[in-house]
């Protein structure tokens, strides 16, 4: 059964008032800026979680900015896993950017761990230049890296970039919305995909020429076809759920994006 995960990175807005006009690096920064000092991080890390719990979801991607691996002390760890437990909530995946040197790898590691999930989504510089070191870490830390199409274009090229080997520790994670440009395509990537898949980002888009997100009712990417062909390849692995508009709150259609996806997938 797959899980269904809402990804933080939704609120890249929250901090900046939903009016991001700098574009994501803004809003990175603010929400680093938000929940490093640990004198407000408890109010500002559950008020994030009753949000997302509120809203019906019950497993989060918890992207880095909201507890980022360079920042992050054993108080903050200790601080997040009490108040993610408290609201009955599961970590489907870590997210973000994992470093680009070995220091900052292991940094992103050892909070994964401690945070007791298993899967890292997104990208590492310090992979894609030092893949053998970064597998032996991984193994080291019992994790599993799912590197996300960004740049890439089709399956292949993102295949080239991750490898086929190892695919107990390295695989692939299908982001909805870069893949939105291939038209009929993106069914194929999926297909080729399957057997390195570890995650799903089922995301909408606007329009094909466009990086911002709609709801999973207003957008151009044929997303109850991608479900329809996840469940073709019997993928059980997570879907997260992403919307992130730059100026208003995802809440209300992140919301109504579950329930669409949640009757998705039981059919």
């Amino acid at each position: 059964m797959n899980t269904i995960s809402f990804i933080t990175a939704n609120f890249v807005a929250r901090e900046a008032g939903f009016a991001l006009t700098e574009g994501w690096h803004q809003g990175n920064n603010a929400t680093n800026d938000y929940f490093r000092p640990i004198d407000t991080f408890p109010k500002r890390f559950e008020a994030l979680l009753k949000e997302i719990k509120q809203l019906g979801f019950q497993a989060i991607d918890l992207w880095i900015a909201h507890l980022h691996w360079a920042w992050a002390t054993r108080e903050h760890t200790k601080i997040a896993n009490s108040l993610i437990a408290k609201h009955r909530l599961q970590i489907a995946s870590l997210a973000g950017n994992f470093g680009a040197t070995r220091m900052e790898f292991e940094a992103a590691c050892k909070l994964a761990n401690t945070m007791e999930l298993r899967l890292l989504v997104g990208g590492a510089s310090y992979f894609y230049y030092n893949r053998q070191a970064a597998i032996e870490i991984l193994r080291k830390h019992r994790l599993e890296l799912a590197i996300v199409n960004h740049q890439e274009t089709s399956a292949e090229k993102l295949l080239e970039k991750v490898g086929t080997d190892n695919h107990d520790v390295i695989g692939v994670a299908i982001d909805t919305g870069w893949y939105a440009t291939l038209g009929n395509e993106l069914f194929l990537a999926i297909e080729k995909l399957a057997p390195n898949l570890k995650m799903v980002q089922l995301k909408n888009l606007v329009n094909e020429n466009s990086k911002e997100t709609a709801a999973y009712d207003d957008g151009v990417v044929p997303l109850q076809s991608c479900v329809e062909k996840l469940i073709e390849i019997r993928y059980n692995g997570p879907v997260a759920i992403e919307h992130h508009p730059f100026d208003r709150n995802p809440t209300g259609e992140c919301q109504m994006s579950l329930e669409m996806l949640t009757r998705w997938l039981s059919t």
